[in-house]
C-alpha cells in the first residue's frame, strides 16, 4: 500500500511512503511500485521494497503440511519441529495447539535431549517442540485447514500452519455416470461398461454392487480385484412390463458407497421397446 505528494514542483523533491503487510510472510520478499508521471523524458519509474521477515519460531522441515493416503497423516502421523528462531529473545512457551475442524487430531511433546533426524524430520535439540498432526474421517477432495499454537514470544505469539489434506473417493470411475445405447436390430437390451478401482487403503474383496431397478442387471469383471470393469446390462423386453430407462448402481466398499447413474437412449434405437 503506497501514498505520495501527487503535485511535485520543477526542482522540489516529494515523498512515497509504502507499507507492506507481513503477517502471512517469512523470509525474504520484495513488492514493486510504479511511478508514472508527466515527464516526457523519461518512462516509468520503478521501485522496489524489500524486507527480511523474522519471525519468532522456525517450522521444520516445511511451514506446512500435506497429508493423503499414501503419505504419513492418516494411519501414522505427520511430524513438525517447532523451534525457537534464534535472533528472538524469552522463553518458547508452546501453548494452545489446536485444529480448525475436529478430524484433525494434534498433539505435541517438548524435546529434553538430542534426537537424530527421523522420518523426514532434521534432528532435534532440547527445548524444539515435536507437533503430529493426523486426519480422522476426513471427508472426500481436498481440504485446507488449519493448526494454531501460542509461542508467548514477541514478535510471533500466535502461530497458524496450514494443512492440506487430499481424500480420493472410496472408488473412481470412468466414466462418471453411463449410457446404454440400444442398436436398431436389437432395441429390446443394452450394455455398457465403466472401468473402476478401489483406493489402496480399501479391500476390494469388500465391494458389493447394486441396481435400485430390477430391469438392469450388474456384474463385477474380474471380482476380487482392486481395478475391475462394472458391467450393466438393461432388458427392455420380456416379462417387464414399461421397463424403467433409468438406474443409480450403488458400489459399496467397506462402509462407503458411489452411486453411478445410468440411463437409457431410447433415441438410438428409432423407437421406443
Amino acid at each position: 500500500m503506497a501514498s505520495f505528494d501527487e503535485v511535485v514542483p520543477p526542482g522540489k523533491a516529494g515523498s512515497i511512503r509504502a507499507s507492506v503487510h507481513t503477517a502471512s510472510y517469512k523470509g525474504a520478499i520484495g513488492k514493486s511500485i510504479t511511478v508514472t508521471h508527466d515527464d516526457t523524458s523519461q518512462g516509468p519509474i520503478n521501485l522496489t521494497v524489500a524486507a527480511r521477515i523474522v519471525g519468532s519460531v522456525e517450522i521444520l522441515p516445511y511451514p506446512a503440511l500435506q497429508l493423503a493416503r499414501r503419505r504419513r497423516g492418516f494411519v501414522t502421523p505427520a511430524k513438525l519441529i517447532v523451534r525457537k528462531d534464534a535472533t528472538e529473545q524469552g522463553t518458547l512457551a508452546f501453548d494452545g495447539l489446536a485444529a480448525s475442524v475436529p478430524w484433525i487430531k494434534v498433539s505435541a511433546r517438548k524435546v529434553t535431549a538430542e534426537e537424530p533426524a527421523v522420518e523426514g524430520l532434521p534432528a532435534a535439540i532440547p527445548g524444539d517442540i515435536v507437533v503430529s498432526v493426523q486426519a480422522d474421517g476426513a471427508p472426500v477432495g481436498t481440504n485446507i485447514v488449519n493448526v494454531t499454537f501460542r509461542t508467548g514470544l514477541a514478535r510471533e505469539p500466535l502461530v497458524t500452519i496450514p494443512v492440506t489434506v487430499n481424500v480420493q473417493p472410496a472408488v473412481t470411475m470412468q466414466p462418471n455416470d453411463l449410457i446404454l445405447n440400444p442398436t436398431p436390430d436389437l432395441p429390446g437390451g443394452a450394455s455398457g461398461q465403466v472401468l473402476v478401482s478401489v483406493r489402496d487403503d480399501l479391500d476390494p474383496k469388500t465391494v458389493v454392487v447394486t441396481s435400485d431397478a430390477a430391469a438392469f442387471a450388474v456384474r463385477v469383471d474380474p471380482p476380487g480385484e482392486r481395478a475391475f470393469r462394472l458391467i450393466v446390462e438393461w432388458e427392455g423386453k420380456g416379462k417387464r412390463k414399461s421397463p424403467p430407462t433409468e438406474t443409480t448402481i450403488r458400489i459399496r466398499v467397506g462402509k462407503e458407497t458411489i452411486d453411478l447413474p445410468v440411463r437409457v437412449n431410447l433415441a438410438r434405437a428409432g423407437k421406443a421397446p
